[in-house]
């Protein structure tokens, strides 16, 4: 694995850094969500991880970052309501495939899948930067990337 990229096992750590990241943080996402929306966003993200958990358990050891992302795609668009559940699983679903089937999700890859997830968000969300939206968080990150 070249030092840029992430491999099935780093991709399926990250899952689990970003699941606990949620759950640790459950609460204060509600509360800056009631400030400026529905108060849903906490228990969304919670509902999303906690649904990708076992989807991601039942990968195969060999499986790839494409494979992990696609699975935290499903959880997202699957089991997740309002508004949080769609768009992190388009972008989750970019991401997926930017990796593709391969063993490794390069840096350029992960560019490219952010860029993309963004857009998907952008058309799906009509928003804009500057809306209080995910987008303001996601378009300095998939920038950053590039």
């Amino acid at each position: 694995m070249t030092s840029d990229a992430l491999d099935g096992t780093r991709t399926r750590e990250w899952a689990g850094h970003f699941a606990d990241s949620v759950h640790a943080t459950e609460a204060e996402l509600t509360e800056l969500d009631q400030q400026a929306g529905d108060g849903d966003f906490g228990a969304n993200l919670t509902a999303g991880v906690r649904a990708a958990g076992p989807l991601l358990d039942r990968l195969a050891p060999s499986a790839g970052p494409g494979e992990h992302l696609g699975a935290l795609a499903t959880a997202f668009l699957d089991e997740v309501g309002g508004t949080s559940g769609p768009l992190f699983g388009l972008l989750f679903q970019a991401l997926g495939r930017a990796a593709g089937s391969g063993p490794e999700l390069t840096t350029g890859a992960l560019a490219e899948g952010a860029a993309e997830g963004l857009a998907a968000i952008r058309r799906v969300g009509d928003a804009a930067p500057g809306d209080k939206t995910l987008v303001d968080a996601l378009a300095p990150a998939a920038d950053a990337l590039r």
